[in-house]
């Protein structure tokens, strides 16, 4: 890739990565609960998810959702579940019932990014724009795949230390009261968003 397409590549694919979507509302919020250091489970599993997905995509899979519509509602419907399972979970003050919640695990990582409608988006549109058939397909794909993870690796690193910097900033108890219903009401709205869209 000249510098050129590498910019034109950033600008295509960094407004959608790094805009707010499941996966990036529960980085901060993870981030800002429990910290960088436990969130990084659920941050590589999510990042190693979607590494596979985009390789899948990139080898034809999407051809197969493409022609089976049944598979992307199903995906839909079981990420908003999930979405809204995980918004009633973190929707509970975080100061006073700290010790009865824990830190999402690798498990739900793998989870979330499974049922990530917003994310798969990412790589049909990345493949669709910079993908040539003229040169090496595999190479390519593998390229990408590479490029796209080092991208989701670094934006969503940024949502993570976001939620703990505001952790930080609003960290009086009354404050801290607050900041789990907003993560939760934040990601009731977009289980609301990705069911109507």
């Amino acid at each position: 890739m000249d510098v050129e397409l590498i910019g034109l590549w950033l600008a295509t694919l960094l407004p959608i990565v790094i805009s707010p979507g499941p996966a990036n509302i529960l980085y901060a919020a993870s981030g800002g609960s429990f910290g960088v250091k436990a969130t990084v489970p659920f941050w590589l599993a999510t990042n190693i998810t979607s590494a596979f997905q985009t390789l899948a995509i990139g080898f034809g899979v999407g051809f197969l959702m493409a022609n089976n519509p049944s598979i992307v509602s199903f995906l839909r419907y079981g990420g908003v579940c999930f979405i809204l399972y995980l918004a009633f979970k973190l929707s509970k003050p975080s100061k006073t019932l700290q010790k009865d919640i824990k830190p999402l695990i690798f498990k739900y990582g793998v989870i979330v990014e499974l049922l990530n409608m917003k994310f798969l988006i990412v790589p049909m549109i990345m493949f669709s724009q910079f993908y040539s058939p003229q040169h090496d397909g595999v190479m390519q794909v593998l390229i990408l795949t590479g490029a796209l993870l080092s991208l989701t690796l670094t934006s969503s690193m940024v949502w993570i230390l976001g939620g703990k910097s505001l952790t930080l900033f609003m960290s009086e108890d009354s404050t801290q009261r607050i900041q789990g219903p907003v993560f939760g009401i934040l990601l009731c709205i977009t289980a609301l968003w990705l069911l109507l869209s």
